[in-house]
């Protein structure tokens, strides 16, 4: 229990020394930004071809699987990017294109990126992957707002 405070007051400091907005302003970009770096850090990783490599994380996992990681990595990318985007953009069409934009180009530069990291490859089925996984997201993130958005005022969560 001691420890457990200990961590909740360690962060509530850190809050103090490094504010990092997360709700209602403009700096909400940095969310899909971080997420955009974790991506590029995990396809950074080499593949010397051995299952038990302790630097990936995802070496147990067969590639017909991690193809399938592309989906929910980039509907997570694109509804983030369409919800940071809600205080520079008010224009929903505008920020559907700029998120589709934003999220398949940057499947596009990850999966060229990987063509220069040890034993990983670049490949158009990976890229039709982020695209629907992109879209996916998109959709998905869109319903449940405007889901959010139609619920009577006391039902619905303002944050």
């Amino acid at each position: 229990m001691a420890s457990l405070k200990l961590s909740i007051s360690f962060i509530n400091s850190m809050k103090k020394i490094v504010y990092i907005p997360y709700g209602n302003s403009r700096y909400s970009v940095i969310w899909p930004l971080l997420y955009m770096a974790g991506i590029f850090c995990l396809s950074s990783i080499p593949d010397y071809g051995t299952a038990n490599s302790s630097l990936n994380p995802l070496a147990w996992i067969t590639p017909n699987v991690q193809n399938f990681l592309h989906l929910p990595v980039y509907a997570g990318l694109a509804s983030l990017w369409f919800w940071a985007l809600r205080h520079w953009m008010t224009e929903s069409g505008y920020r559907i294109v700029l998120t589709l934009v934003l999220t398949v180009g940057f499947g596009l530069f990850d999966e060229w990126h990987q063509t220069f990291v040890t034993g990983r490859y670049g490949s158009l089925t990976d890229a039709g992957f982020n695209v629907i996984g992109a879209v996916m997201g998109l959709l998905a993130f869109r319903s449940w707002w405007s889901v959010r958005d139609n619920a009577p005022a006391g039902e619905r969560n303002t944050q």
